[in-house]
């Protein structure tokens, strides 16, 4: 199983297949050919674009062979997360905006990037002298996305790997319905370029700082599903739930993983997935610290009061998932799962949540945590005040009238 976003297997020998009305190429005003070998509809492994006009172009094939009128491109990762590992910020180096929010979306003669007034500064000057034209969101007069695809067509694909239940409700109440394609066509045009999927081993937190078990965490969550099953991916309300923390996203302590809550919890880690490597010694090495992780964390579990199912990232796909969820209803929270885990379960037995449960008992801190976000505060404010004292010494020597920068450490 790939590492892509949606990587389920029922869903991609369905997904991958060209649809079957297929845009013919000589329809377009544009060369729906390869920039390297020039074959209609088609882009050769040599293909790797280092330009934004270059990257829309290989997009184009691909939507061409899809039969899409548009194709978007989030910048969340497959577990909706605002800050995202450098392997998958698809958005950013499709259109050079580095912005942690913005949604692109390229047609077949336009392309355009969506973003909050937080970032119209940025991508006004990051955006300069490229094909993506800046939409204002929320500001007067500016489409949003549904309208503007709308103008486009009526065929819209998007990574299903990667959009959520609640981004494709906001389409489907306008008159589109999105359509999943498997495998994200940024990843496609990406290549070997793309960075590496990060696999750092999880780490334990301690019930000092938790303040509660993992077995009473998940009988309360167990309770308030009544039976039901849930399947989570958001990564911050899996560590929470797991007491266990990662390093995989720069500055989030998160770890790549999705949990299924059944009368047991079965989790499936990307530090688990084997890495195939160059030869048998490394092999060797690296076989044998996935199994020491994983005894590590099994261990963790135990103490917890609990077993726990530890299964490999690449092994949750759409047969994975009904297994573990079978005869059950199953608990998807909108805003987080994507069309990839939903296509997984029958629409009968789908509960869509606002907030899953884990979320809410989350937001409600225990006295440890408490304790833990006070003293992380007092750190916070040391270091602010460090940083104002550095700041005011620092324009002190360079006088009135002078602009200079500076970060914190």
């Amino acid at each position: 199983m790939s590492d892509v976003p949606g990587a389920f297997a029922a869903m991609a020998l369905q997904q991958q297949q060209p649809l079957d009305n297929a845009v013919d190429a000589s329809s377009r005003p544009e060369d729906l050919s390869c920039p390297c070998c020039f074959r209609p509809g088609k882009l050769c492994d040599s293909f790797s674009p280092e330009e934004a006009p270059m990257k829309i172009r290989g997009l184009r094939v691909l939507m061409a062979s899809h039969g899409l009128d548009a194709y978007i491109v989030p910048s969340g990762d497959a577990h909706s997360s605002e800050y995202v590992a450098p392997c998958d910020e698809r958005r950013a180096w499709l259109t050079g905006f580095t912005g942690s929010a913005g949604t692109a979306i390229v047609s077949m003669k336009e392309a355009a990037l969506w973003t909050d007034g937080r970032y119209f500064n940025q991508a006004s000057t990051q955006l300069e002298g490229s094909p993506f034209t800046l939409m204002r969101q929320h500001e007067p007069g500016v489409l949003d996305m549904p309208e503007w695809c709308l103008q486009q067509g009526s065929k819209i694909g998007i990574c299903g790997g990667l959009c959520t239940l609640q981004f494709s409700q906001n389409f489907r109440e306008k008159g589109l319905e999105l359509v999943p394609i498997a495998t994200d066509f940024v990843d496609v045009i990406w290549g070997s370029r793309r960075p590496k999927v990060p696999r750092n081993p999880c780490l334990e937190q301690p019930l000092a700082l938790t303040g509660e078990s993992v077995k009473s965490k998940l009988e309360r969550v167990k309770k308030e599903l009544n039976g039901s099953a849930l399947v989570l991916n958001a990564l911050d309300q899996i560590c929470w739930l797991t007491n266990l923390r990662g390093c995989d996203v720069e500055c989030n302590p998160v770890f790549f993983a999705y949990a299924v809550v059944t009368d047991e919890l079965t989790l499936y880690l990307r530090c688990l997935d084997r890495e195939l490597c160059g030869n048998g010694l490394e092999q060797h090495e690296s076989d044998e610290r996935i199994a020491v992780l994983k005894a590590t964390l099994l261990e963790h579990f135990r103490s917890e009061g609990l077993a726990a199912n530890l299964l490999p990232y690449s092994s949750f796909d759409a047969a994975e998932c009904a297994q573990r969820c079978s005869g059950r209803k199953v608990a998807l929270e909108k805003a987080t799962s994507t069309l990839a885990m939903a296509a997984a379960i029958p629409e009968e037995r789908r509960v869509l949540v606002d907030c899953s449960p884990v979320e809410i008992f989350k937001a409600v801190k225990n006295d440890v945590e408490i304790a833990g976000l006070r003293k992380a505060g007092r750190r916070d404010c040391a270091a602010l005040v460090g940083f104002y004292g550095w700041l005011e010494t620092r324009l002190g020597r360079v006088g009135g009238g002078v602009q200079i920068s500076g970060a914190f450490p």
